[in-house]
């Protein structure tokens, strides 16, 4: 096949039917090399959560041999401690009432001792009478897109503590220019005959020192 999805033309130029050639020998490729080497992790288990068949790329993230996951692991060894108890709480119940779930945050745990972040979808496949016979279950990885969320968390962190320290500077600012417009006013006002007089500030800005001043004084004659 062609890359515009028509057969080859015998009578094409070389160049024309060796580009055609080498485009069909990638669609040689075959199931078991698609499934086993996609970009992502597969599984299939049984109902109780038995793995009966997972693929390369999710073994080489796991860092586990296929031998020693196949029939003696269930999907639940491969989580961490709190993955695990979401899937038994949340993520099976859900999985079993709608029969399929998909874009779940989780961690597995990987040989090394290391944890990796993925997304996991899961399905149920019926038999022809209804019944269950086993879950189909895609692994992403989301190791960058948990980095991706957590310098976004950081950087609101950073964010939030600068306006919080603003504030605080802001408030002590007021208070200390609070003291010296106070400082501006006599304590007692001089005595005018005839007069009662009362002493007032008010302020042009709080952030700011200064504002209107008003005086009283007597006038000859």
């Amino acid at each position: 096949m062609c890359r515009n999805g028509q057969q080859p033309d015998p009578h094409g130029t070389g160049d024309e039917r060796t580009s055609d050639a080498t485009f069909a020998a990638l669609l040689e490729d075959s199931a078991e090399e698609l499934y086993d080497h996609a970009p992502c992790g597969y599984l299939s288990t049984l109902m109780d959560g038995t793995i009966a068949k997972i693929n390369t790329r999710l073994l080489d993230w796991l860092g586990l041999r296929r031998e020693a996951v196949v029939g003696r692991m269930r999907f639940t060894d491969l989580l961490t401690v709190g993955s695990r108890l979401y899937h038994e709480t949340h993520f099976a119940p859900l999985l079993r009432m709608q029969g399929e779930i998909s874009g779940i945050a989780m961690e597995v745990r990987q040989a090394g001792g290391g944890r990796m972040p993925v997304l996991v979808s899961s399905a149920v496949k019926h038999g022809s009478t209804g019944e269950a016979l086993l879950i189909r279950t895609t692994v992403f990885d989301a190791r960058d897109r948990r980095a991706y969320e957590e310098e976004l968390l950081r950087g609101r962190k950073a964010a939030e503590e600068a306006r919080r320290q603003a504030e605080a500077d802001r408030a002590r600012l007021q208070d200390a220019l609070a003291v010296l417009q106070q400082s501006l006013l006599p304590d007692i006002l001089p005595p005018v005959p005839g007069v009662e007089t009362a002493a007032h500030y008010h302020t042009a800005h709080p952030d700011r020192l200064g504002g209107d001043f008003y005086d009283v004084f007597p006038l000859d004659g």
